[in-house]
């Protein structure tokens, strides 16, 4: 008789996503880090080659200086928002102290592209000038040209809004849907 194992929740099943993409972004921290510390060094010794070696050394060097960083902050990302959907479904696993900086790390990502249009209006404000660089690069200061000014800080203004709307609107339906889980764990206890 075949005993197959009984399949796991859906909860825990991005919870092994969320560890595995955690690990990768371990290792890939690895090489990251080092190849920042020895990024003179490399240069020096590719530098120094010639011809067809050249090329390739350079093109591959540039893809690691490209890649690995990018593939950090991606399963970074992986792993934290995983766990966050683990937490709104049924699972088994308890939560741990993982779980919460995770999550922690998934609401920073979230605030973070709301962030970049924010501070251009608090550094317009603070600075008493925008600049807008399209078409043709132009300054307008809230002095020689207010109502360009202030349309502009309340473009970027609007811009921050929408994405932080659109964070909250997410981490609404992720709160309510983690404690509807929660509730139903501890009632199935």
């Amino acid at each position: 008789m075949n005993a197959s194992s009984p399949t796991p929740a859906p909860g825990d099943r991005l919870l092994r996503y969320s560890r595995r993409a955690t690990i990768a972004a371990g290792v890939l921290c690895v090489p990251t880090v080092a190849g920042a510390f020895l990024l003179l060094p490399l240069w020096r010794a590719i530098a120094g080659l010639s011809g067809i070696a050249f090329a390739v050394s350079a093109g591959l060097f540039g893809l690691a200086l490209a890649a690995l960083p990018l593939s950090v902050i991606v399963a970074l990302c992986i792993s934290a928002f995983a766990r966050v959907e683990s937490l709104a479904r049924h699972r088994i696993a308890p939560i741990n102290l993982a779980d919460r900086i995770l999550v922690g790390l998934a609401v920073l990502l979230s605030a973070i592209p709301a962030l970049w249009p924010a501070s251009k209006a608090v550094r317009a404000v603070v600075d008493g000038s925008i600049t807008i660089k399209q078409p043709v690069e132009h300054s307008f200061t809230v002095m020689s040209d207010p109502l360009v000014f202030w349309e502009n800080v309340g473009y970027w203004v609007l811009a921050a809004l929408a994405l932080s709307g659109l964070a909250a609107y997410y981490w609404h339906n992720r709160w309510r849907a983690i404690r509807r889980q929660r509730a139903h764990s501890v009632a199935t206890r």
